[in-house]
C-alpha cells in the first residue's frame, strides 16, 4: 500500500456557504452551509514529506499559518474557499484543486491552510 493511500483513510467534511437567499431587507446572503462527507480522504504534508510549510507571524501575536494538502477520491467536488473539517480541525482551501486521473492512485488534491493563534 502506498503512503498516500494509507493517509487517505479518514472521513473529512467539506463545508461551503449555501445557495444565495434573500434576507428580510431584500439583500442576497449565503444560505445555511452545505456539509459534504468525504470518505477515504486526508490532509497530508505536501510532496509526501514529514514536514509541511509553516509561517509564524511576529507582530505581537502568536499567529501560525500551516499549509498542507487535502487529498480526496477522484470526482470529489472541492472548491477554492471551501473549508475542510474533522474532529475540530479546520483547514481552508486556498487554491484551485488539481485532478490526477491517470496515476496509479487517481485523486483530487487541493492546497489548504490552517491559521491558529
Amino acid at each position: 500500500m502506498s503512503l498516500i493511500r494509507s493517509l487517505m483513510s479518514e472521513t473529512w467534511t467539506i463545508e461551503r456557504p449555501g445557495t444565495l437567499v434573500r434576507d428580510s431587507t431584500g439583500s442576497y446572503v449565503p444560505g445555511p452551509p452545505v456539509h459534504i462527507d468525504v470518505p477515504s480522504s486526508g490532509v497530508i504534508s505536501p510532496y509526501g514529506v514529514t514536514v509541511g510549510s509553516s509561517l509564524e507571524t511576529h507582530d505581537a501575536s502568536a499567529t501560525v499559518q500551516t499549509r498542507r494538502v487535502f487529498v480526496a477520491p477522484l470526482g470529489t467536488d472541492v472548491r477554492p474557499g471551501d473549508r475542510v473539517t474533522r474532529n475540530g480541525e479546520v483547514w481552508e482551501v486556498t487554491g484551485r484543486p488539481v485532478v490526477f486521473p491517470l496515476t496509479s492512485l487517481a485523486r483530487v488534491e487541493a492546497a489548504v491552510e490552517e491559521v491558529t493563534g
